[in-house]
């Protein structure tokens, strides 16, 4: 819970350091601040949440959570583009909602399947 916590903070820190300090557009903000809490969520998760070292497989999980990670990202530049350009919601809010349900979603997937002792 604490990893979760901690890169929710991180991606919105970027998000907003990219997109106020930066004065990047808010999408490829997104895209960037996501892209970067993927890598940070994944050794996280691998390391510490799932206390997964077995090293001989991490290429093939880094494989499976990139396709993951990836089809989210879709789905959260989609959502962010809907829920601030028509909705009219803050990006920051927007971003808050949307990752908090994608990286529940998330969670699952990686317990479940890509860091699961077999």
């Amino acid at each position: 819970m604490a990893t979760g916590i901690f890169v929710f903070l991180f991606n919105l820190a970027v998000l907003s350091l990219f997109t106020e300090a930066f004065k990047i557009w808010y999408l490829v903000s997104s895209v960037l601040s996501y892209t970067l809490s993927v890598i940070l969520n994944f050794s996280l998760q691998k390391f510490w949440v799932f206390e997964n070292s077995a090293n001989e497989k991490t290429k093939k999980q880094f494989i499976f959570y990139l396709f993951v990670a990836c089809s989210c990202l879709i789905l959260n530049t989609l959502f962010m583009y809907v829920l601030v350009d028509y909705a009219r919601i803050h990006y920051l809010l927007s971003q808050a909602f949307i990752t908090a349900v994608l990286a529940t979603l998330n969670f699952f997937i990686n317990r479940n399947f890509i860091f699961a002792e077999k």
